[in-house]
Formats: structure tokens, C-alpha cells, sequence
């Protein structure tokens, strides 16, 4: 069927498939068993306890995806180990290697262009992220690729049996999709659009696939009537587009983020050189992100199922090269080679993406962090210290409130946030950032293999600090009642106040007796606001107030040195 020359042999052909699926698998166990990530803990923390009404409703926030929140639920009452409830994402994210390939086969009608697509779907780093968490986008991909190959094989491989086979994979696919992620009727409707439209002359399947696709049109309107309000409320987690400038740069940095710089070139070949196979699928990036200027921007996760269209072009681009090339060059090496070439221009791309996907070791993190001296506080970043307490909890807990008690009037803070940046918790329970004033330039160090900070200094004051000052106030462990009081004058004096690892200085009980510790950061500008002395002096070595300073170069010296020592040590 292919103009390019085909392997010679079918053990070729199957080594080629085998090894492609082969490296999907592989990669999609790479972070199986690191920690879990802060929306699988929310959902499995939050979500997955409610009853069965409440998780298939219950659609406010962004981390509830119905199925998968029944997947989690499952998988953490059968078995006790955390990474567990990533079973269902790592099963969909396998069982859409083959529906890949059968997918772009069907599409692109070349082994060759199908190979390349499911190649580069299967080093494709959010997928395969995604395929590794706890979360609904790779469930999602899954019944997506089923709902399409349910289409395709209607039309001229529909199986002799079972013979309602492809009705069969619509109505799944579609069910499925919709009940993980509500944004999948924009793809979904997409797909039976196009599916519609080639299926539209054969008289055989018009009736059962129209059939199922009314049936799919009623239900998902029951679905999308009895959750309306639900769906609108969510929508305040989204990004407005404002402007036509914002709009290109939310499609640039979206394809970039999914797809890497060299498959976006592929790709751009497959439309310039199969423009009548390949122009259908531009459907797909005009629904998606034209739903951004109707309701709101996401993150990049949320166009993930374009991944699967820009793989087909990328693999019809790769295919069209290949046969110009091979007719010019018609050398038994050649194929070869070529096919090297692309495996390693795909690899290099794997790894140039992999870089806006960072995933972070937990674990080691903790590690690391208690290897600090006990007078050196941290910071991670908002977001960042669910995951990590929970992870590592209690020992993580216990190690940032013994740095709490110590009482060194000189001390250091250790930032994980980019130079002249901290962040925390507000009054609202949104995360902020805070821009340090006083600091002009931080120099990055590096904390054992794959961590990068800040280093600044913590010069205690004891008077009221200076106008203009960064301050970071430790509140020490105090029974709630006095916490409540500090943090009630602390929070008229100045409402703008964020907390710093918050989820670290969680309300705990010694003796049935409820405690709480903080660590608060703030710039300064009026601090006749608050009578900084009674404040810091009502409870002896309660309070400590810290003015956030440079490093001095010295010291700063002085803790590369040890980093390196405990590094070589370990």
C-alpha cells in the first residue's frame, strides 16, 4: 500500500512494530513508583472517598475526573502501596500504543507514516508523564483514540466479526471520554465530524453508526444539563484570552510544550507535502483553541489529545521525505539509514521536550533537605510542599519544625524559586509571589545532583525593622488558641502577609492538645503598623523576626564547599 519501500521480510516489519511498542511500554514505567504528584494526592485524599453521586457531579474543581476517580478509588482500596492508584492512567496509557497505530495506519493508509506517528506518540513526553499519574488525560487519550479508530475502521475495515465491532468502539469511546474529562466534546465532536463525513456513502453502516451517534448526542446532553452549574464554576480555573497577541502565544507555547521543535517541523511537512490527507486534522487546533476565546484558556495538559493529530502529520511528513529521498538515493543502505536518523532526530527531540516537563524526585528532595544545617530554613514552592509532606510525612513535618525551635540569630534560607522570588499561602488560600526588594542578584547553587536554590541570609531583628525591609517572621509552636491571637494581629497589621510552607506547619497534638507553627514573609513598607516589640517579646522565644538579606559572598562560599563534602560523602 505504501510507495516507500516496505521491509523485505515480515520479521523486519515486526521487529520495527515491536520495537516501537516496546520503547512505549519502557517509557511509561519510568516514574511509575516516585512520589506522588499534588493532584493525585487531592484526588485521592478529597475525591475519592465520596459516594458515587458525588464523584460523577461534583465538577467544580479541575482535579476531579469522574474515571479516573474511580480507578483511584478502587485501585487504594485493593492495595496499600501509593503509586497503585496509577494503575488505570498506566493501563490507558498502553492500550493507546496499539489504538495509535491502528488510528494513523487507518488515516495516512502508510506503514511508514503510521510507524513514524506512533514513534513519536510513544516518546511523546506529556503523554507519557501523564501515562504515570494519577489523573484523567491519559484515560482520556485512551477512549479519544478508541471513539477515532471505532470511525475508521467503519469505512472500508469494518471486521467480519463481531460486525458491530466499530459501533461498538464509538459508543465506548465517546461514554468514556466524556465521563473522564468534560473538554473532550470538543475532540469528540470533531472526530464525528470527520468521521461523519467519510462514512457518509456506505450504506451499511449509515444506520447503526448514526444509530449510536444520536444515541451519544442525547446522553451527552442529559450529562452536560444535569452538571451545567458545576461546569460554569469551573470555569474560573481557566485563563482569559484577551487579546489576539495572547491567542498566538497560547498556540505557540501549547505546541512547543506538547510536541518539541522537531515534530512541529515534521508536521509542517506533512501539510505541505499530503495536504489533502493531512488538511481534514487542522480542524482539530481550530476547535480546540477557538474554545479559548469562547470560554477560557488551560494549561497545556488540557490540549493534550492534539498530540495525536500532530503525530499523523509529523509521521505523513516523515513518510513524504522518506520516499522523495529514497527515489533519489534507491540504495539497499539507505533505508536504513534514514530510519536511524529520524529514531535519533526523535530521541533528541524526546529530550529537548522532557525539559518543559520536569518531574521531581520527592524522595531525594527530602533527602537533600536534611542534609541542611539545623540553623538553615527552605522554601519550596507553594504548590510544592502538599506533595513533598505528604510524600515523606511525618519525617518531612518533624525536620522543618525542629529548624522552626532553632533559635540562631544568623541563619540562612535556602530558595527553590527563581533569584529575588519567594511565594506563599494568602489570607484566601491562593498562592502569591513575593519579590524581594532589597535583593539585586542571587547567584544559583547547586543541592546535590538535580536540585538548584537561592541562598540568602536571615539577620534576626529586635527592634521595629526598617521601612522597606523583607521580613520572614517565625511563629513557633504555640497551643492554637495563642497561634490564632498572633496571627489575628499579625493579619490587621498587615492583611497582605503570605505563608511560607504552609503545608508544612499544619495544626498537630501533643497530649490532646492542639499546636500550630507558622513561618509568615511580607515586604515592609509601614512598620509603625504593628508594635513589633510587644508582638515579638509577648511570649519568650515564641517570635523571631528575620530581615531577608544577600548571602555574603563568603559564607556563601562556605556552603558550596559543604554541599560538595556531603555529596562526596554520600
Amino acid at each position: 500500500m505504501s510507495s516507500a519501500p516496505p521491509p523485505r521480510d515480515r520479521r523486519l516489519h515486526r521487529l520495527l512494530w515491536g520495537g516501537v511498542l516496546l520503547i512505549g511500554i519502557a517509557a511509561r514505567l519510568t516514574h511509575l513508583f516516585s512520589g506522588l504528584e499534588y493532584d493525585e494526592i487531592w484526588t485521592l485524599e478529597n475525591f475519592a472517598p465520596l459516594p458515587l453521586s458525588r464523584i460523577l457531579t461534583d465538577l467544580a474543581l479541575p482535579n476531579n475526573h469522574p474515571l479516573n476517580t474511580l480507578g483511584v478509588w478502587i485501585c487504594a482500596t485493593l492495595f496499600q502501596s501509593p503509586w497503585s492508584i496509577r494503575l488505570p492512567a498506566l493501563l490507558a496509557g498502553l492500550g493507546a500504543l496499539p489504538l495509535m497505530a491502528l488510528v494513523a495506519f487507518l488515516w495516512s493508509r502508510k506503514w511508514l507514516a503510521a510507524w513514524v506517528a506512533t514513534l513519536i506518540f510513544a516518546l511523546c513526553t506529556p503523554v507519557i508523564l501523564y501515562a504515570q499519574q494519577a489523573r484523567g488525560y491519559s484515560i482520556q487519550l485512551f477512549f479519544l483514540l478508541l471513539f477515532a479508530a471505532g470511525f475508521l475502521l467503519a469505512r472500508k475495515f469494518r471486521p467480519a466479526k463481531p460486525r458491530f465491532l466499530p459501533e461498538i468502539m464509538v459508543f465506548l469511546g465517546g461514554a468514556g471520554a466524556i465521563l473522564t474529562l468534560p473538554t473532550s466534546i470538543l475532540y469528540l465532536g470533531v472526530i464525528a465530524l470527520i468521521g461523519y463525513f467519510l462514512c457518509r456513502s456506505l450504506p451499511f453502516s449509515r444506520l447503526p453508526l448514526r444509530t449510536v451517534l444520536t444515541l451519544g448526542v442525547v446522553l451527552t446532553a442529559l450529562w452536560y444539563g444535569v452538571n451545567y452549574q458545576a461546569l460554569q464554576a469551573a470555569r474560573v480555573w481557566g485563563i482569559p484570552v484577551t487579546g489576539f497577541q495572547q491567542f498566538l502565544e497560547l498556540i505557540a507555547d501549547t505546541m512547543m510544550q506538547l510536541n518539541g521543535p522537531a515534530v512541529l517541523l515534521l508536521a509542517l511537512c506533512g501539510l505541505l507535502l499530503r495536504s489533502r490527507r493531512s488538511r481534514p486534522l487542522l480542524l482539530f487546533y481550530v476547535v480546540a483553541f477557538g474554545s479559548a476565546l469562547v470560554t477560557n484558556a488551560g494549561g497545556a495538559r488540557v490540549y493534550l489529545p492534539l498530540t495525536v493529530p500532530t503525530a499523523i502529520l509529523a509521521g505523513m511528513g516523515a513518510e513524504a521525505i522518506f520516499r522523495r529521498l529514497y527515489r533519489r538515493f534507491p540504495r539497499p543502505w539507505s533505508s536504513a539509514l534514514l530510519l536511524l536518523l529520524l529514531a535519533a532526530l526523535l530521541f533528541w527531540n524526546g529530550k529537548q521536550n522532557a525539559k518543559e516537563w520536569p518531574v521531581r524526585d520527592w524522595y531525594l528532595l527530602h533527602e537533600e533537605l536534611r542534609r541542611l544545617a539545623p540553623e538553615e530554613l527552605f522554601e519550596l514552592d507553594a504548590g510544592d510542599g502538599y506533595p513533598y509532606c505528604w510524600n515523606n510525612h511525618p519525617g518531612a513535618v518533624e525536620d522543618y519544625r525542629q529548624r522552626l525551635l532553632n533559635t540562631e540569630r544568623e541563619r540562612s534560607l535556602v530558595s527553590f524559586l527563581p533569584p529575588g522570588h519567594l511565594n506563599g499561602i494568602d489570607i484566601k488560600g491562593g498562592s502569591r509571589p513575593l519579590h524581594l526588594q532589597e535583593i539585586n542578584s542571587v547567584p544559583r547553587e547547586q543541592i546535590g545532583p538535580d536540585f538548584t536554590v537561592c541562598r540568602y541570609r536571615l539577620s534576626e531583628i529586635f527592634s521595629t525593622p526598617p521601612a522597606g525591609s523583607d521580613l520572614l517572621v517565625v511563629i513557633r509552636p504555640l497551643q492554637s488558641n495563642l497561634f490564632r491571637q498572633f496571627i489575628q494581629e499579625f493579619y490587621l497589621a498587615y492583611p497582605t502577609h503570605l505563608r511560607m510552607n504552609s503545608w508544612l506547619t499544619l495544626p498537630y497534638t501533643i497530649r490532646r492538645q492542639p499546636y500550630q507553627a507558622a513561618t509568615l514573609i511580607l515586604h515592609c513598607d509601614e512598620p509603625e503598623r504593628l508594635d513589633w516589640k510587644s508582638f515579638r517579646n509577648r511570649i519568650r522565644g515564641a517570635i523571631s523576626v528575620y530581615r531577608i538579606l544577600p548571602m555574603e559572598r563568603k559564607k556563601a562560599v562556605n556552603h558550596e564547599i559543604s554541599d560538595k563534602n556531603s555529596l562526596e560523602k554520600r
